[in-house]
């Protein structure tokens, strides 16, 4: 697990470490809610060398409220719904139900779902979504 080092309320940070010549390093932040730096977006660092005015960039959390509706007539189904931060969900039999997930901020994306049916065919729907940062969007799937 790499170390972690906390900033003053401004944002302001200074720390020192040892480090390998051959390597190189990320910095990247966390900050509760849910803020992070994207690995593409954070600044690079290399040994022997003073890295100093580095700003290292966060992005804002944001979260897809997923509604899941069994509407009449109910069936068997399995759903996988993808499209936010993480690998998807895969349910089998779902019942009416509320899952939250995060997401990113302020971009335009698409929440996925599958729905295969008792004969195995599958159908497909999506939504798009743009959450705004510390927002919540929603996505309603009726099956």
């Amino acid at each position: 697990m790499a170390p972690t080092y906390a900033a003053e309320p401004n944002g302001r940070f200074s720390f020192s470490f040892p480090a390998t010549r051959r390597a190189g390093y990320v910095l990247r932040a966390t900050a509760p809610p849910g803020y992070f730096t994207e690995w593409g977006l954070a600044p690079s660092l290399r040994a022997g060398r003073p890295n100093t005015g580095l700003v290292v960039p966060v992005r804002a959390p944001a979260w897809v409220r997923l509604q899941l509706v069994d509407e009449p007539p109910h069936s068997r189904v399995s759903l996988f719904i993808s499209g936010y931060e993480g690998n998807g969900d895969r349910l089998y039999a779902p019942h009416d139900t509320v899952l939250i997930r995060p997401s990113l901020a302020g971009f335009v994306g698409k929440i996925i779902w599958v729905l295969t049916d008792e004969a195995g065919v599958d159908r497909q729907r999506e939504q798009a979504v743009q959450p705004g940062a510390l927002d919540t969007v929603l996505v309603r799937i009726a099956f």
